[in-house]
């Protein structure tokens, strides 16, 4: 009696340990990589993938999700950067394209522009909001391609390469499932 007992004492601490890693494992939410952004504003709880939060690559664009602190409210947004020597671009449009010929542009707004100098370098962002387009974002970015223009006084022009895609991915799964929550 005394043995099954202490299997069953056995059997429970198990069982118990074991139901919170397997509630990680089919939670949706759980995106392998999914960090605190360091992009993010003093209002928001932001998260972004480790890939995009700490490469020491210049990376062109980031993606970062999350809720607003006062509201509880999510938000998607993007990022897209130039990084120049000599003189900004001075881009006035953003295509993002797919090698199975998907399309996505935005017009970049003078206002929401910001430009300023770092070290030996010109970086010009522009950050939108993306909150209602991230499953048609998750069907573009799930391609094996993904290429960016800068349209401006100079065209800048770049392939992503497959980790910065990849983590674009998991940040746009994240936010799909934050959304849904």
């Amino acid at each position: 009696m005394i043995k099954k007992k202490k299997i069953i004492f056995i059997l429970t601490i198990l069982f118990s340990s074991c139901i919170s890693p397997l509630n990680l494992i089919f939670n949706p939410s759980n995106i392998p990589g999914i960090v605190k952004s360091r992009y993010g504003e003093e209002n928001q709880s932001s998260y972004t993938h480790k890939y995009l939060n700490a490469s020491i690559k210049a990376l062109p664009l980031i993606i970062t999700t999350g809720t607003f602190k006062n509201n509880g409210k999510s938000f998607v947004e993007m990022e897209f950067k130039v990084y120049n020597k000599k003189q900004s671009i001075d881009y006035k449009y953003i295509e993002l394209f797919n090698s199975k010929g998907d399309k996505w542009e935005w017009e970049v707004y003078p206002k929401h522009k910001n430009i300023e100098k770092e070290r030996h370098f010109i970086i010009e962002s522009y950050r939108i909001r993306i909150d209602s387009q991230v499953r048609e974002l998750l069907k573009f970015f799930d391609d094996k391609a993904i290429y960016l223009k800068f349209i401006g006084d100079v065209n800048n022009f770049k392939r992503l390469d497959e980790k910065h895609k990849n983590s674009l991915f998991k940040v746009l799964q994240f936010a799909n499932s934050l959304s849904s929550q």
